[in-house]
């Protein structure tokens, strides 16, 4: 699974939101940069995210700056197989300013976008995961 996860570029294809994205350098590793295009129907904003906890084959997580969100997978053995776990958490468990902003008045309201958010993640995990069988990894 990790063969698959670690390729962030297939992130257009499993994240309903991300649209495009660049990265620098181009090797997954730590502190690796990623420019990224977000889009919800007409609207679309600029992300730059940095990879901030890249520890094969367990985690891999990284920080959105702007809403100054983490976000993190975690593989776990479980059986034969493997759990696959997505989290994003808030710094300090709060939104910035920036985010608040658009999220209200291009995202259909902060309440409204969250949700996306989570039928997002779950969309994402099922992605890799047929990914995954796809390639008998």
């Amino acid at each position: 699974m990790w063969d698959v996860l670690q390729d962030q570029t297939r992130m257009r294809r499993w994240s309903p939101e991300t649209w495009a994205q660049l990265f620098y350098p181009r090797r997954l590793s730590h502190n690796q940069v990623s420019l990224n295009l977000n889009k919800r129907g007409w609207f679309v904003w600029p992300t730059v995210s940095r990879y901030v906890d890249v520890a094969r084959p367990q985690r891999l997580a990284f920080h959105v700056y702007g809403p100054a969100a983490r976000w993190s997978y975690r593989l776990d053995p479980e059986g034969d197989g493997t759990r696959l776990t997505l989290r994003r958490d808030l710094a300090g468990g709060r939104r910035t300013l920036l985010s608040r902003v658009v999220a209200t008045l291009a995202l259909g309201g902060i309440a409204g976008h969250d949700e996306e958010l989570r039928e997002g993640m779950s969309h994402t995990l099922a992605a890799i995961s047929a990914e995954v069988r796809a390639s008998g990894d």
